[in-house]
């Protein structure tokens, strides 16, 4: 039995091993080797140049074997078992310290993730999961699950966001797509589990007339039936149903820190699925984008933030992980011409399965409460105000409320002690100044298991903190100062 070949190199020598051991240990003469290794470039390039990189070969990878056992080893032409796993660090680590006690700290420090080279060539780029740090672009705030793996032998631990390239026969663009997202929600939460390419295309065979692999794609109705059978409540958008709103309700479930599949098309024949994942940081220029909503009446003018010009992050499975574009041009970041023109048609939403108020009710239902407390109370008076909505779990708000510095203690104490479902709606009330600051002056809680008749559970407006029962109003005069903005879904 031949033991791991381990080197340790800059990232900029990674090429020249690679291509020696994909030539020694895969023959790859027979392939085209040029083409599988830009591949790799390509998506080197795409890291910081100062990095280093710890080479393992051979490595067992679970996603790989699951398609190579399903598929590839029934092929009478001759595929390897094994991949080749690169392990990134910010800093040069010799071979020994791996085995030294006094430098584990030091090591786990400073690793940045992993990416698998499979031999399926030249779609060789398999899973991985790398730490935004190792990015040369990181000026986002995404979705982040941290994932336990080992490098030489030694455990650690990175946070990052799934990603892998489709082989183009056991995985195309969308089965990548529903395997990142179960790998995500599957290592953060125990009602999900990692899934494999076998079990997607098994769940798909069941609602197909014709033979899974090897695939030609999937629709978004296929992409959100299976995302239904793994465990989720999903939810369809359209381009066509939801006109000007639909881009603004895509924002929403993005701010929630929920990845959304989206659908993109042009006129050239182009069909892709995508994974949005998350969005740059806003500044003042950004915020100064911003479209007034709508006139709330007492003077009071509320802008969406979801009208904001942002950038958002895509998970791409024909590019590295993390690229920038816009959501108006899904395929910006694209330089082949056929891809030019595509925009978004469907996106599909993998949720809790008890969420039954969606993005658009939650936000029409927090601006009528809004509107009404105005009216009624005047207790906004020739403002304007930004409103921002999300998604939040229950646990995780209650945490943030419980650990927020400027939020009144008596207050606090009225928001932890009042039931809350699974999951909730949250409405900040903020401003452009605040805004910047990541503060807000006001919130309002809506139940997102409710009907949007009876859903708000708590509000805090001006100085009154204010609750509905059955059309029971309580009022209470409380003291409210700005206070920090839940920075928990995105990171």
């Amino acid at each position: 039995m031949d033991l791991i070949n381990i080197d340790l190199v800059r990232i900029t020598d990674v090429s020249v091993i690679i291509e020696k051991l994909f030539e020694e240990k895969y023959s790859l003469h027979k392939y085209p080797k040029n083409n599988s290794l830009n591949q790799l470039k390509k998506y080197l390039a795409h890291l910081k140049q100062e990095l280093y990189v710890l080479i393992e070969y051979p490595y067992v990878d679970k996603v790989y074997r699951d398609s190579y056992y399903h598929y590839y080893s029934s092929k009478n032409q001759d595929f390897h078992r094994n991949c080749i796993r690169l392990s990134f660090f910010n800093e040069d680590i010799s071979l020994d310290a791996f085995r030294d006690i006094n430098s584990k700290v030091n090591i786990k420090t400073s690793y940045l993730g992993f990416l698998i080279l499979r031999p399926t060539f030249p779609q060789i780029i398999g899973r991985s999961i790398i730490s935004p740090e190792a990015v040369i672009k990181n000026t986002f705030r995404i979705c982040l699950v941290d994932v336990d793996t080992t490098a030489n032998g030694l455990k650690l631990s990175v946070a990052g966001f799934p990603h892998s390239s489709q082989n183009s026969e056991t995985i195309t663009c969308a089965e990548t797509t529903i395997w990142s997202i179960m790998e995500y929600f599957g290592m953060k939460y125990p009602e999900y589990t990692p899934t494999l390419p076998s079990k997607i295309s098994s769940i798909l065979s069941a609602q197909s007339f014709e033979r899974i692999w090897p695939s030609k794609g999937l629709t978004a109705q296929q992409i959100s039936y299976a995302l239904r059978e793994l465990g989720f409540g999903v939810k369809v958008y359209s381009r066509i149903a939801y006109n000007q709103n639909f881009l603004e309700i895509l924002r929403m479930y993005i701010e929630s820190g929920i990845p959304v599949v989206v659908a993109i098309q042009n006129n050239n024949g182009i069909g892709h699925a995508q994974c949005v994942i998350g969005r740059s940081r806003y500044d003042d220029d950004k915020i100064e984008t911003l479209k007034m909503a709508e006139d709330f009446g007492n003077g009071v003018k509320v802008y969406n933030f979801e009208c904001m010009d942002l950038d958002y992050i895509y998970m791409d499975d024909n590019h590295p992980p993390y690229v920038i574009g816009k959501l108006e041009n899904p395929s910006g970041f694209y330089t082949q011409k056929e891809w030019q023109g595509c925009s978004i048609l469907n996106f599909v939403v993998p949720l809790y399965s008890k969420i039954y108020l969606d993005a658009g009710e939650a936000r029409a239902y927090a601006k009528s409460v809004l509107k009404r407390y105005i009216a009624n109370l005047k207790i906004l008076e020739e403002e304007e105000v930004v409103m921002k909505v999300f998604l939040a779990s229950s646990r995780s708000y209650k945490d943030y409320l419980n650990g927020n510095p400027n939020l009144d203690p008596f207050v606090k104490e009225l928001l932890l002690r009042s039931p809350m479902p699974k999951f909730i709606w949250i409405a900040e009330i903020s401003d452009k100044e605040l805004l910047i600051n990541d503060k807000v002056k006001g919130l309002l809680i809506i139940d997102a298991t409710a009907t949007k008749h009876q859903a708000l559970i708590a509000g805090l407006i001006g100085n009154t903190y204010f609750t509905e029962n059955l059309n029971e109003i309580l009022q209470i005069n409380i003291s409210l100062q700005p206070f920090e903005s839940y920075q928990n879904n995105l990171h």
